[in-house]
């Protein structure tokens, strides 16, 4: 995993966990996670409804890593292959 506000890298998810990783914050009405436990006492506070948010002081000034979470698909592009004759099939009327 990667966090997604430094860029630093764990490698599994009860690393993460004993590390004290948190999965997910909000900017505003923006999901955006996974952070690590350094980014998250400097940058994270709780919510008025419990949810870790960015602090206000740094809204809008924060360029995000694109943080990466176990469970979802590599962000590679799909192999396709391609079949090509180079002979014609001639139909009978």
């Amino acid at each position: 995993m990667r966090c997604d506000i430094c860029g630093i890298e764990i490698e599994t998810i009860d690393e993460a966990i004993k590390n004290d990783w948190i999965p997910y914050f909000y900017e505003g009405e923006n999901e955006h996670g996974p952070f690590c436990s350094s980014c998250a006492q400097q940058l994270i506070s709780i919510g008025e409804d419990g949810e870790p948010e960015l602090k206000k002081e740094y809204r809008g000034k924060i360029t995000y890593q694109g943080g990466d979470y176990a469970y979802e698909e590599p962000k590679e592009g799909l192999v396709i292959g391609i079949a090509v004759s180079d002979t014609q099939e001639v139909g009978s009327c």
